[in-house]
C-alpha cells in the first residue's frame, strides 16, 4: 500500500499498514503549523478576567446603583461649575447667610456670602481627587513592593520586611496631619501623603500571597527559561493578585475619603483657599442651628459618595467570589 507526498508522488507505506515516516513528514509539510488530526470548529475565545468581572458585576443591582451614584457625583464635578451663576471665589456681600433658593443661590450662601453650590461642587471634586489618587496608587505601591520582596526571598526579603515593619509602626494619621498642616493644606499634598503612608499594611498581605505564588510550576518554568525577575512579577504574579488588588482599590477609596474628612474636619487636612467636603462640614458644624443648610449639603454629598463606594465594593466582592450567586454564572 502506498501513499502520496505533497507533490502527488507515490510513497511506500510502512510495514503493517501504518503510515511511514516519509508519509508523516509529507503530511506535516503539506500545511505548516497544522496537527496530524484535523481540528474541529474553533469557538469564541475564553473571556478574560476583566470581562468576567464586569459580566458578573453588571448583574448585581446594588453594584449598578453604586456605579450610578459615583457617576453622578463625578458628572457634577465636571459639569457643575458651568451650571451655576457663581464661582467658588465670588462673594455676594448683599446676601450673607441666605437660605437655599434666595437671590439665585441654589443652595444658599454661608456667612461670608459665598455660594454653597459652588463650594459643594469644588469640595466634592477635591474629595474625589483624593479618594481616587489614594485608591489607585496605594494598591499599586503595596502590590509591587510586597510581590518584589517575596519573590526575592532570602536576605533581601528579610531586609525588605524589616523596613516594612518599621514603616508600619509610624503613626500615619499624626504624620499626615502635621505634614499637611505645614504644607498649607493643599488637596494634592494630602492625597500624596495618604498614598505614601497607606500602602504598608497592604504590602504585607501581598507578600504573604506571593510566597505561595512563587512556588507555582509556571513561575518556576519561567525562572528556568531565564525570564527576568521583573518580568515574572509583572506577567505571572501581579496578574494573579488582580482580584485582590481590585477589591483594595474600592476599599482604599472609601477609606481615603473618610480619612480626608476627619483630617479636614479637625482643621488638619485641606484648608482655605482650597475646599473639600470635610472642611465644609467642619466649618458648618458650629453653625448648625443658624445655618443648617451649610451642614446638610456637604454631609449629604459625603453620604452619597461613601454609600456608592460601599455598594460597588459589595458588588466587586460578590463578583470575585466564585461561590457567590449574586452575580450569576460567569
Amino acid at each position: 500500500m502506498t501513499g502520496e507526498d505533497a507533490l502527488g508522488h507515490a510513497m511506500p507505506a510502512a510495514p503493517g499498514g501504518g503510515p511511514s515516516a516519509a508519509q508523516d513528514l509529507a503530511w506535516t509539510n503539506r500545511s505548516p503549523g497544522r496537527s496530524r488530526e484535523p481540528s474541529g470548529p474553533v469557538g469564541d475565545p475564553a473571556p478574560g478576567r476583566g470581562r468576567i468581572l464586569w459580566r458578573r458585576l453588571r448583574r448585581t443591582p446594588g453594584a449598578l446603583l453604586g456605579l450610578g451614584m459615583l457617576t453622578s457625583a463625578i458628572t457634577l464635578c465636571l459639569l457643575g461649575p458651568g451650571l451655576g451663576r457663581w464661582a467658588v471665589t465670588d462673594q455676594d456681600i448683599d446676601h450673607l447667610g441666605v437660605p437655599p433658593g434666595t437671590a439665585g443661590h441654589l443652595l444658599g450662601t454661608d456667612a461670608g456670602g459665598f455660594d454653597l453650590y459652588a463650594l459643594l461642587v469644588t469640595g466634592t471634586g477635591r474629595s474625589l481627587l483624593i479618594a481616587g489618587t489614594v485608591g489607585l496608587f496605594t494598591p499599586l505601591l503595596g502590590g509591587v513592593y510586597g510581590a518584589t520582596i517575596a519573590y526575592w526571598g532570602g536576605r533581601r526579603e528579610r531586609a525588605g520586611l524589616w523596613l516594612l515593619d518599621m514603616l508600619i509602626l509610624m503613626p500615619a494619621f499624626l504624620v499626615a496631619a502635621v505634614v499637611a498642616g505645614a504644607s498649607g493644606g493643599s488637596a494634592v499634598v494630602l492625597a500624596v501623603l495618604l498614598t505614601l503612608l497607606g500602602w504598608m499594611p497592604l504590602a504585607r498581605v501581598v507578600r504573604a500571597m506571593t510566597q505561595s505564588l512563587r512556588e507555582r510550576d509556571y513561575v518556576r518554568a519561567a525562572r528556568y527559561q531565564g525570564v527576568s525577575g521583573a518580568a515574572i512579577i509583572r506577567r505571572h504574579i501581579l496578574p494573579n493578585l488582580g482580584s485582590f488588588l481590585v477589591m483594595c482599590v474600592v476599599l482604599g477609596m472609601s477609606s481615603a475619603i473618610v480619612t480626608e474628612t476627619a483630617l479636614s474636619y479637625l482643621g488638619l487636612g485641606v484648608r482655605p483657599p482650597d475646599v473639600s467636603l470635610g472642611q465644609l462640614i467642619g466649618r458648618a458644624s458650629d453653625q448648625l442651628a443658624a445655618y443648617p443648610w451649610l451642614f446638610w449639603g456637604p454631609t449629604g454629598a459625603l453620604i452619597w459618595i461613601t454609600l456608592g463606594l460601599a455598594l460597588v465594593g459589595d458588588g466587586v466582592r460578590d463578583a470575585l467570589d466564585p461561590a457567590s450567586s449574586a452575580g450569576g454564572p460567569a
